[in-house]
């Protein structure tokens, strides 16, 4: 670089009157919505979205993360969700949803794995996503009857 031309903190060429922007390469498919912004729209395709502002609209990402401070109203999936603040609209996620202490939701909820910690709001409706297991209880009679038709078997 010539002594005409610096760098500044904001990734910025200036050169006399010109001011030049490099591009921040994003391969990483990264979303994040900085605490005070307000976004109303649609995201799809991101590897991971960070919300710590307001979010309103779609979201589908496969890693959501809703800060504290974030507050989204929607309809949102992916497959591993973290809430720790406020949502309101459908959410649906592939994997496990994680609703900490700090969260307050409203609406309807899909899930894979489930995990809730003490203080958290929610208020809706709860579906659990895939198969349940039902697990029956054996009676000791059934587990006698086994055993006497095994003994018998021996005994021939």
């Amino acid at each position: 670089m010539d002594e005409n031309t610096e760098m500044n903190e904001n990734n910025t060429n200036s050169s006399g009157d010109e001011i030049q922007s490099n591009p921040i390469d994003n391969d990483a498919k990264a979303v994040n919505i900085g605490s005070g912004v307000r976004v109303d729209g649609r995201i799809e395709g991101a590897e991971t979205s960070d919300i710590s502002g307001a979010l309103t609209g779609t979201l589908k990402s496969s890693n959501i993360n809703i800060n504290k401070k974030g507050a989204f109203s929607g309809d949102m999936s992916g497959q591993e969700i973290t809430i720790s603040g406020s949502v309101d609209g459908e959410i649906n996620s592939e994997n496990y949803l994680i609703v900490n202490n700090s969260a307050n939701i409203k609406g309807v909820i899909e899930y894979s794995s489930l995990q809730v910690s003490y203080g958290a709001r929610i208020q809706g409706t709860l579906r659990h996503r895939g198969t349940v297991q039902s697990y029956s209880p054996v009676s000791t009679d059934e587990v006698k009857e086994d055993q006497i038709s095994e003994n018998q078997e021996v005994d021939q």
